[in-house]
């Protein structure tokens, strides 16, 4: 978001709080649950810098086409990568040489109403984590289910709900800049935009009848423990850089502190998501893995 269109709606914001927090809370709704237009398919390409294209796919979401890339040997373990909100599959492109090497079939894709893939229920740029989640679901229905997940943002809320909701157990996951505590993801949204007390719980309002369940299911850390006393809960590698202004790093900790068998990687200076480009955070994940790969696997 522009700085001058920012401090329009800081404006906007502020005058509908005094006014029409109604009318603030649905303006508020709107941009909550849009994903914004992605740049274009080749300036997504460009980013990525992979010199392998991959093959492309459609899976069935409900009717909705989900598009995306696979890499790599067809009877390979599967590794998928799960973009977050507002993003695209490039964005995690980094990770796939080091899959590819370490002997993965990487599927790669756009979630509905993102990237290439078709619209949702709420239309073309706009979407919901439950609808992120049955993408997901589409992608592993597609293939077949994943041995890792490699998970951005609240990317990573839609594989802990589709697990949950869908029973999709991967192996093992690397999380980078999870999205640990929705309630965070409000705060931070509120405070860009200028919202006020009485406009944002409008928008808690709206949300729950949007989404039909309150905020504080889609936080990770419930999530989490719940699959953890079912004995679900894979090995994973959380990554979080402390200059994050998008999600918390704070909260990231806490959530290693809960799960068993995870690590925690905290980074200085890459922000949200220069992070996933890190050649250091890659390296993390390679150590990760190769200290895992013996690991028993992961049983319902």
């Amino acid at each position: 978001m522009r700085n001058a269109q920012a401090a329009t709606l800081r404006s906007t914001f502020g005058a509908l709080e005094r006014t029409a927090p109604a009318l603030g809370a649905q303006l508020a709704e709107r941009l909550w649950f849009s994903v914004g237009r992605p740049p274009s398919r080749a300036e997504r390409g460009r980013r990525a810098g992979l010199a392998e294209a991959g093959v492309a796919f459609t899976a069935d979401a409900a009717g909705a086409p989900v598009r995306g890339r696979v890499f790599g040997d067809a009877v390979a373990p599967l590794a998928t990568l799960v973009h977050g909100w507002g993003g695209w599959w490039q964005q995690l492109g980094a990770f796939v040489p080091l899959l590819l090497e370490r002997g993965y079939r990487v599927v790669a894709f756009d979630a509905l109403a993102h990237g290439d893939s078709g619209a949702g229920a709420l239309g073309r740029r706009s979407t919901t984590v439950p609808e992120m989640a049955e993408s997901y679901a589409a992608v592993v229905d597609r293939f077949g289910a994943p041995t890792l997940t490699v998970a951005h943002s609240m990317g990573c809320v839609s594989v802990a709900w589709a697990q949950r909701e869908h029973g999709i157990v991967p192996e093992r996951q690397v999380l980078v800049a999870p999205a640990a505590t929705t309630d965070g993801m409000v705060d931070t949204f509120a405070t860009a935009l200028g919202i006020g007390p009485a406009v944002r719980a409008g928008l808690v309002e709206r949300f729950v009848r949007r989404v039909g369940r309150p905020l504080e299911d889609f936080d990770l850390l419930p999530l989490v423990e719940a699959e953890q006393a079912a004995g679900r809960l894979a090995p994973a590698l959380i990554v979080h850089d402390r200059a994050d202004a998008v999600t918390s790093a704070d909260a990231s900790a806490r959530l290693a502190e809960a799960w068993s068998g995870s690590e925690l990687l905290l980074t200085d200076g890459l922000g949200h998501r220069r992070v996933l480009r890190d050649a250091g955070v890659v390296a993390a994940a390679r150590r990760f893995l190769d200290a895992t790969a013996d690991r028993p696997a992961t049983r319902l």
